[in-house]
């Protein structure tokens, strides 16, 4: 099973995503603002293709990135663009089912127990509601006193959707699975309440999207 889409495939193993080339580049502007010039560890959370990671890599050589995914297919391919890319700050894909008890951070080849940052673009919509509580417990769990929680994707408002594309497209993921959906923005601040976040900026994007963006309650 995985949560994020497949693109075509190169010779190589590289996926390549419509939704990379669409999003990539007002991703970036948002972790810029919020990332700045620190050096430490980051975790992305459903990592697909892998061309989102790269592409964080390259542009933050100040940081070290770990991807993940649940799909054997993609992390293959996050392997390929690592090692096509060459960049010394992207560590090996690892397989991350966020629904387990223990991610064992902090132990031999995982990530450390006290992260920059956690990424999940695209994810939290095409996986059960369970997936997204589950993430905010592992940011919980291992984000660093100054550590944030970055969401990208549609997300509702209320119960109200921002847009009737988005409704569409609600509609749409819901008739390939029933567990699956657009989320609430409110839903979301209660799982962040429980693992003492707080959602501190809600930036619009294009196409209806917004990048969410929690931190610790002081």
């Amino acid at each position: 099973m995985s949560y994020t889409e497949k693109g075509d495939l190169n010779a190589d193993g590289r996926m390549d995503t419509p939704a990379f080339h669409r999003n990539q580049s007002f991703v970036v502007e948002v972790l810029k603002t919020e990332l700045g010039d620190i050096s430490s560890d980051v975790l992305e959370v459903g990592s697909g293709s892998g061309q989102h990671v790269a592409k964080f890599a390259e542009t933050f050589p100040n940081l070290t990135f770990w991807p993940t995914d649940l799909d054997p297919e993609h992390i293959q391919s996050i392997e390929a663009w690592r090692r096509a890319t060459e960049l010394a700050n992207i560590q090996k894909p690892f397989f991350l089912d966020v629904t387990s008890d223990d991610w064992e951070f902090g132990t031999e080849n995982r990530p450390p127990s006290d992260l920059a940052a956690i990424i999940s673009l695209n994810m939290i919509h095409i996986s059960p509601i369970s997936v997204a509580k589950n993430l905010f417990r592992g940011a919980g769990d291992y984000l660093s006193a100054t550590g944030k929680l970055f969401l990208y994707g549609p997300f509702k408002r209320n119960g109200e959707h921002t847009a009737p594309s988005n409704a569409q497209f609600d509609a749409t993921l819901r008739a390939r699975d029933p567990a699956w959906g657009v989320r609430d923005v409110t839903d979301l601040e209660e799982f962040a309440s429980a693992n003492d976040l707080l959602l501190d900026r809600r930036v619009p994007m294009p196409s209806n999207n917004f990048t969410l963006i929690f931190s610790r309650r002081n």
